[in-house]
């Protein structure tokens, strides 16, 4: 008889034991859950900031082209001003 008493009692404090468990599970669930739902968020937002980087990409290659455009028509006014500075040094020479 004692020895079942023993046994009742230990298997009640397993219960116990277990319930507790459980509890503390059940709190973590709810945790796992909520960075879930963080992460889905995250998600959209870094697909958003993908799709925004994607575009500011493809706006400053446009301004690369248009800097390097610039650039080249500079030189190129800049070889017309030096051809007519040498015009106007032999025609004004006299």
């Amino acid at each position: 008889m004692n020895s079942d008493n023993r046994i009742i009692e230990l298997l009640s404090e397993m219960l116990i034991e277990q319930k507790k468990t459980n509890e503390k599970l059940g709190h973590v669930d709810g945790r796992l859950r909520n960075l879930e739902v963080q992460f889905g968020g995250m998600d959209k937002r870094l697909e958003r900031l993908e799709k925004q980087q994607a575009k500011t990409n493809l706006a400053i290659g446009e301004l690369r082209l248009s800097i390097m455009n610039f650039a080249e028509k500079i030189n190129h006014q800049n070889q017309l001003e030096k051809r007519v500075t040498k015009l106007e040094k032999v025609i004004f020479k006299n």
